[in-house]
């Protein structure tokens, strides 16, 4: 009865228009108050752009190539390397330089290219390039927005000695898992590569074993510093804010320094090993790599996990013992990159985002070829493996199927490998200093601890994640190579202090290895 009363009510003409008229008004006070909320988002909005805008920012020049004749670039055309705020090339373009001439000073815009081409990356600092042509006969180069002043850059060239094919490091800190770092000289040498180490400590014995070696050359790696002039808090560290130890900034220096005298580059971590199998050497093999790829200019290796077994005592060590100890685990991980450097003019350590037009990435099948993970370590105290076991490696088993197709290395390969290590290591001075390897490791217990919790974990995903965040003590007495370096600071260049790398050198101590 009470909803008949009510069916009746709004049938009438009086109360359907008192309705629509509530409707409307309701409908209107939404609309109201949705665009005065936008209106507000919107101003919020417009303050949050025009604070950061508005701000100044700080930049850090790690290096400045000049290439005068060059494969990748035209003629007399410099690179500046710098770390900066991962949207910097969103809020600026280029970097105004000055080349002073005989005839007076030239501008030249150098276009701004990011290493690391995604937004948002992990880590709020990442690396730039700043590429410009150049006159021919410029006597300086200054970073400047002013007639007065500026920063000069430290010019270099790139290095000119021939190589078929080099290898990259990423950067080493804290190193002394000796068994890894001389099994990887000893296998990447012999099979052709002249490798480049970048370094910011390493125990003294292990850096002397390494720098003596002749393939290899060891450069050192600081951590970037901002001086008291900046843009940013007094207390930010932007070394906290760089994916591990500058990585992609270490590797495209790298490679920028091998542009015009390799064939090929390739970027590994030092637990990464790779045994040719198209060929009998590096080159061989990257080249029928590139064959099967021919619009490659990097291709990735993928990584495949392995378990192996080494010796804590150097009398009892051998590196083709190592790698004969090898287990497969069936796990495939995040590949490394070989590149064709005129094709390329960066690179991150998975990826390059900086191929030249008519080129891409490709992706060699794993089981054609693919790094061995070096990630579990075993120390037994009586190590399994023998001279026999050398002589009958394992088979390649990436995904643990109990493949026999072909074993991880050649025979012939392992004992040419065993007895050029031996050879090294029983030389002159190198001999004393291989016996005082140390037996208990120190710091890969706590880096181990640390990056399983930081990074292998898969935790926190989204933060930047490096070594700074690990708790590491000070060990008195340790004997260790660190990198002294200089920054220097300018801060007259409009809207950005700039600062820029202008020394850094390897210096001993007696107080341990520092980050």
């Amino acid at each position: 009865m009470i909803l008949e009363s009510c069916g009746l009510i709004f049938k009438g003409k009086r109360f359907v228009r008192l309705f629509i008229f509530i409707v409307v008004c309701l409908g209107f006070l939404i609309a109201v108050t949705i665009l005065a909320g936008l209106t507000i988002f919107d101003r919020q909005h417009n303050h949050i752009l025009h604070d950061y805008v508005a701000r100044n920012d700080d930049i850090v020049v790690l290096s400045t190539t000049y290439y005068e004749n060059s494969k990748s670039f035209p003629s007399n055309t410099a690179v500046i390397l710098f770390n900066s705020v991962q949207v910097f090339h969103l809020k600026y373009s280029t970097l105004n330089v000055v080349a002073e001439t005989m005839q007076g000073n030239v501008e030249v815009q150098f276009k701004i290219q990011p290493v690391i081409n995604t937004i948002p990356f992990f880590c709020k600092w990442v690396p730039y390039l700043a590429v410009g042509q150049v006159p021919e006969d410029h006597v300086l180069l200054k970073l400047s927005t002013n007639k007065k002043d500026g920063m000069e850059l430290s010019l270099r060239t790139p290095f000119q000695t021939p190589r078929k094919v080099v290898a990259c490091f990423s950067p080493l800190f804290l190193n002394e898992r000796w068994q890894l770092l001389l099994a990887t000289v000893e296998i990447y040498s012999h099979y052709g590569a002249f490798m480049h180490f970048y370094v910011r400590s390493m125990i003294s014995d292990l850096f002397k074993l390494i720098k003596e070696n002749k393939n290899s050359r060891i450069t050192p790696w600081p951590a970037i510093r901002i001086g008291e002039s900046r843009a940013a808090s007094p207390m930010f560290d932007p070394n906290t804010e760089l994916e591990f130890r500058n990585q992609a900034s270490a590797m495209t220096d790298c490679l920028l320094q091998y542009k015009e005298s390799a064939e090929f580059v390739v970027f590994p971590d030092p637990d990464d090993i790779l045994v040719p199998t198209l060929g009998k050497n590096y080159h061989e093999e990257f080249t029928q790599a590139f064959n099967m790829f021919p619009t490659a200019g990097a291709i990735v290796y993928n990584m495949t996990q392995t378990s192996i077994e080494s010796s804590t005592t150097p009398a009892l060590y051998s590196p083709i013992s190592l790698l004969a100890s090898i287990k497969f685990k069936g796990e495939q991980r995040w590949g490394k990159l070989v590149v064709r450097p005129e094709r390329v003019d960066s690179t991150w350590i998975h990826r390059s985002y900086s191929i030249r037009e008519g080129y891409e990435q490709k992706v060699m099948p794993v089981d054609v070829n693919a790094f061995y993970h070096l990630r579990i370590w075993k120390f037994p105290d009586f190590p399994t493996i023998n001279r026999t076991k050398v002589s009958n490696p394992p088979y390649f088993d990436p995904y643990h199927l109990n493949a026999t197709k072909r074993t991880i290395y050649k025979v012939s390969d392992g004992l040419k490998i065993q007895r050029k290590f031996k050879n090294r290591v029983s030389e002159g001075n190198m001999k004393a200093i291989y016996s005082r390897l140390p037996k208990v490791s120190l710091y890969y217990p706590l880096i181990e601890v640390c990056y399983n919790r930081i990074f292998y974990s898969m935790k926190d995903i989204g933060t930047c994640r490096g070594p700074e965040y690990c708790n590491i003590p000070a060990f008195p007495g340790l004997r260790c190579t660190n990198v002294a370096s200089e920054f220097v600071t300018y801060k007259s260049y409009r809207n950005i202090y700039i600062h820029q790398l202008i020394s850094t050198d390897f210096e001993e101590g007696e107080n341990g290895c520092t980050l």
